[in-house]
């Protein structure tokens, strides 16, 4: 279980900040690794949006992680592993209309599936040791 936490840790400050500063900042270069072609400007500041929520994921889980609370890290990564299978079928789109097998979109696929199947190990084990309860406030 430390594993996924540290994989859990790894992937919020090394892939989703600091790949959230990359395409905040510099857009072009975030592309480059899928798409060897320039795309125009519109594009590229639509790419910073993408680097947003990068950044809250980031924040969120580093909020979540050491507070303790298992519950609200169990619902972050049942959301992030639902977030892994839309962006698989995202890629195999993405491939079905054209996009290279390039460094960009190789490593994407690997983390992706990596990052599930981690995900997945985490929730199994912590299903099996202890349930969560989720009270409803509303």
């Amino acid at each position: 279980m430390k594993f996924a936490r540290y994989v859990f840790y790894f992937e919020a400050i090394f892939i989703n900040l600091l790949v959230g500063l990359l395409v905040f900042f510099a857009p072009g270069v975030f592309v480059s690794t899928f798409y060897p072609g320039s795309l125009p400007a519109v594009p590229l500041e639509i790419m910073r949006w993408y680097g947003v929520l990068l950044f809250v994921l980031s924040y969120a889980m580093l909020r979540a992680l050491p507070s303790g609370n298992e519950g609200a890290v169990r619902i972050f990564v049942e959301a992030l592993l639902l977030g892994d299978i839309v962006h698989l079928v995202a890629t195999v789109l993405f491939f079905i209309n054209g996009g290279p097998l390039v460094f960009g979109s190789a490593v994407m696929v690997f983390f992706s599936t990596f990052l599930a199947c981690v995900r997945i190990f985490w929730l199994r084990n912590m299903a099996a040791s202890a349930p969560v309860r989720v009270e409803n406030r509303l």
